[in-house]
């Protein structure tokens, strides 16, 4: 805003909006307007009355609104801090209002930090608020538990605590790297462990070497082209999963018995029935037992490359057993061979 306009409308304010209305005094009616912005009446007032003329002295200010002195002083000192008025310059008395587009944006803008600062904060306070209840309620179904470390401990708390099985659907990306000893300690205590990897998990060599350390071990491993989420359930009296996507590695929620951990049981078990068992790492079965195995892995989503690490064979080797595979059902394309396969029940 020019200084001139800046003028214009000093000399054109409408001074009938500091008169009561219907009963209610100037601090009434203008309290609901800056209520948000954390204004006491005086300061309110006394910044309307600057507002509406071009300067004036404290001394006037306090006169015109019937204000204590040395309340109004205060006042114009707090407007003063907050960027909305405009003290004196040396040797001067005068008063002046900062041009309201800037001075209440900027005001605002504190305001919505100190927001923004205080949601932070409600998490912490929900965890003291349950920390104090010594009876677990409906408020209690649904924990929101943020930082990387956090997370990583709170995972480990699970498995640690897994006592009859985990189910697990395996998606980056991931916290940290994975412990594998926790895993194989589950496995030992008798703990049947089920997980769908997505099919980019089980492409990296060290990754998929270190998954049939786990089947080896007693791992049921399935593999789908794709997952919806993150998931984890651990016996049937927890699941942990990201509060929305995108925030796997800041935010997570965990889910105690309720409607919803049911809801989210069943969509493991149906992933699980859609996926694919992961072969085991072997390359000297029979020719009819290698393209069940083949499949399996182009139903997953695999590329020639991971398939000919996963079997341990070169890529053109894997390229011509699909070209085999394609001649023999007739199709023209992976997709089509995986059809026919599954049509045929070798899959």
């Amino acid at each position: 805003m020019s200084l001139a306009r800046w003028l214009d409308f000093r000399r054109g304010f409408d001074h009938s909006q500091l008169r009561p209305r219907e009963g209610r005094t100037v601090a009434e009616q203008w309290t609901a307007r800056f209520a948000g912005l954390g204004l006491t009446a005086d300061q309110e007032r006394l910044y309307l009355q600057l507002l509406g003329s071009y300067e004036q002295s404290a001394a006037q200010l306090a006169q015109a609104g019937g204000t204590d002195p040395d309340r109004a002083a205060a006042a114009l000192a707090a407007l003063a801090e907050l960027g909305l008025v405009e003290r004196p310059v040396p040797g001067g008395t005068g008063w002046r209002a900062a041009a309201p587009d800037v001075a209440l944006e900027e005001l605002l803008l504190r305001r919505e930090l100190e927001l923004r600062r205080t949601r932070g904060r409600i998490t912490e306070l929900l965890r003291t608020h349950r920390r104090s209840r010594t009876e677990t309620g409906a408020d209690e179904l649904v924990e929101i538990v943020t930082g990387r470390d956090s997370i990583a401990e709170l995972w480990r708390s699970l498995q640690l605590g897994a006592r009859d099985q985990l189910r697990v659907l395996d998606k980056p990306p991931y916290i940290r790297r994975a412990d594998p000893e926790l895993e194989l300690g589950a496995l030992g205590r008798g703990v049947r462990m089920r997980v769908v990897y997505e099919s980019r998990v089980v492409r990296e060599p060290e990754r998929l070497a270190e998954i049939h350390r786990f089947t080896a071990a007693g791992e049921q491993a399935r593999v789908l082209p794709e997952l919806p989420l993150k998931l984890a359930l651990v016996d049937d009296a927890w699941a942990l999963l990201p509060v929305s996507s995108g925030t796997e590695l800041q935010a997570v929620v965990l889910l105690r018995p309720s409607s919803l951990l049911d809801a989210l049981t069943g969509l493991f078990e149906l992933h699980w029935s859609r996926a694919m068992r992961l072969p085991a790492p072997e390359s000297d079965e029979p020719p009819q037992d290698r393209h069940r195995q083949l499949l399996a892995l182009l139903a997953a989503g695999l590329t020639d490359e991971s398939i000919a690490r996963q079997m341990g064979v070169s890529t053109r080797t894997v390229q011509r057993w699909v070209r085999e595979l394609m001649d023999r059902f007739g199709a023209r394309t992976r997709f089509q061979a995986g059809i026919q396969a599954a049509r045929a029940d070798l899959l």
